[in-house]
């Protein structure tokens, strides 16, 4: 089935969607990272609606073809959003089952959003962000020092940042996958002014991988109210260490963990069969 991108206008500006599958009990709400786009979910997209699920995919502001929201402080500007999206293919007093997958920077924010739903059927997160950690990477390390002091990027970091990417693209075997991974970033570019304020903000509101900002209520109170959840890291990711993965567990009372070896960030671009599989399993199950 076509994946026809839509937009609609939100609280703080127009936002690329797209819902895809015929209507169903099972809603799954797709959520990317924080240098990413919806473009990089088609592929799970449609293994989800061949099993009969229904699948709503949406850029953040500021990524992708959503509008940029300028001095953004707080993290709920992008739970707002997707609350504010969701609710749109849900009538009052209709009776769904509403499945959040957040992928990084995503998997922080889909935490806060089962949090605030009334009722939310089940969370997985893919190499999440959400207690403060540094990436395992020296490059990364800088940019997110340089974004902390509200520093210039030198030439140099950029070009060490961008060396990074491409070697680790070389990870993903399909070059069907290799080249939409690499159109997300083209599109995204990157050094934008509006993208690298957009990402600077992003991670000091949310305090994913620094600040004192702790998430560890929003993870407990997911425990508490029983939302079945499943959280995915792969050994060797160096945009958010596998370790973040098992914190969130402990803080997750009966949460599923599984540990990928040899996984890059890429995860489930990167082993599409496997992710997708277990991915299916779990949404069934739950």
């Amino acid at each position: 089935m076509e994946i026809i991108d839509r937009f609609t206008n939100l609280e703080h500006g127009k936002v690329r969607y797209s819902i895809t599958g015929e209507a169903s009990d099972n809603l799954v709400v797709l959520m990317h990272g924080l240098t990413t786009s919806k473009d990089i979910y088609n592929n799970l997209t449609q293994d989800l609606i061949e099993q009969g699920f229904q699948v709503l995919s949406f850029d953040f502001y500021g990524r992708g073809k959503s509008d940029y929201v300028p001095n953004v402080e707080s993290e709920n500007l992008y739970v707002n959003q997707a609350t504010e999206l969701i609710e749109k293919f849900i009538p009052t007093g209709a009776k769904r089952n509403i499945n959040l997958v957040g992928y990084s920077a995503g998997g922080s924010i889909a935490s806060m959003v089962a949090d605030k739903l009334d009722s939310c059927a089940s969370l997985i997160l893919i190499a999440s962000t959400g207690v403060p950690q540094l990436p395992t990477s020296p490059v990364l390390i800088s940019l997110l020092q340089t974004f902390e002091s509200n520093g210039e990027i030198s030439s140099e970091l950029k070009h060490e940042v961008e060396k990074q990417m491409v070697q680790e693209l070389e990870v993903l075997e399909e070059n069907e996958t290799k080249d939409l991974a690499l159109k997300v970033y083209n599109d995204l570019d990157i050094w934008n002014e509006k993208t690298i304020d957009t990402v600077k903000n992003h991670l000091l509101s949310t305090g994913g991988y620094v600040g004192d900002k702790s998430m560890n209520s929003i993870f407990e109170s997911i425990g508490k109210k029983n939302i079945p959840t499943f959280i995915m890291s792969g050994s060797n990711d160096n945009w958010v260490s596998p370790e973040s993965g098992k914190e969130i567990h402990k803080l997750i009372e009966g949460s599923l963990f599984f540990e990928f070896e040899d996984v890059t960030h890429w995860a489930f671009l990167e082993k599409p069969e496997v992710y997708h599989r277990k991915i299916l399993t779990f949404l069934k199950s739950a």
